[in-house]
């Protein structure tokens, strides 16, 4: 039995049995593994942009004799995918602005995707907001911590739900549950942003705004 980090095994635990997932970004394949193990009837393509990454991937699945149960396969994004193949999607270990790109340039291939698992670390209202504009809300999401860097994990389900902009910022579970470890996030977010403050320059006057912002948001937050 294969074993994974925090980060991979919460990713996991929203991955539901009977599913077509495919994982972009697979790596080393570990994720997917694991799945295979761990979940009934379950079918996966573990798909990378890198052939060196995804050779790696090819390797692990033998180790663990199921190259022919995980289909491995090159290419960006959902590129490599066919329309109506999939109903399940995850993207760990990617960029906000990357994850956005590579769904909103492959829209017609969400027909009938209904849920999307996602960990990012950078741009998370970004993320949040235009992943929930192509449809869908914000099913769950957590945090977890690996040695000193925090990973946010964001399940998107099919449907529409309005969320506001505090929520879209840090997140609407996370933001209700106010967690130990969300307070410590936020915590750090604000002494980095506080340090970022002092040396932006004046006349970069709407990043200032920005983040002047957010620095009162979250002195507000923890305040609570």
């Amino acid at each position: 039995m294969i074993k994974l980090s925090k980060r991979l095994l919460q990713v996991a635990s929203y991955i539901p049995d009977n599913c077509h997932l495919v994982d972009i970004g697979c790596d080393h394949a570990y994720l997917d593994i694991y799945l295979y193990q761990n979940r009934k009837n379950i079918h996966i393509i573990a798909s990378d942009i890198n052939e060196k990454a995804l050779s790696s991937a090819k390797t692990n699945i033998a180790k663990f004799k199921l190259t022919e149960k995980i289909e491995t396969r090159v290419g960006s994004g959902l590129e490599n995918i066919e329309e109506g193949e999939i109903d399940t999607i995850t993207m760990s270990g990617l960029g906000s602005h990357t994850i956005v790109g590579i769904l909103y340039n492959n829209r017609s291939k969400l027909k009938n995707v209904n849920q999307i698992v996602i960990q990012s670390n950078t741009s998370l209202e970004f993320l949040r907001s235009k992943v929930t504009k192509l449809g869908y809300y914000i099913q769950d999401e957590k945090l977890v911590k690996e040695g000193k860097i925090f990973y946010t994990i964001i399940n998107f389900q099919k449907g529409r739900k309005r969320y506001s902009k505090k929520e879209l910022y840090f997140g609407p579970i996370l933001l209700k549950e106010n967690s130990k470890l969300f307070n410590e996030k936020n915590q750090e977010d604000l002494t980095k942003l506080e340090i970022l403050m002092k040396i932006i320059p004046k006349n970069h006057y709407h990043l200032r705004l920005k983040t002047h912002f957010k620095i009162k948001t979250l002195k507000k937050l923890l305040k609570n």
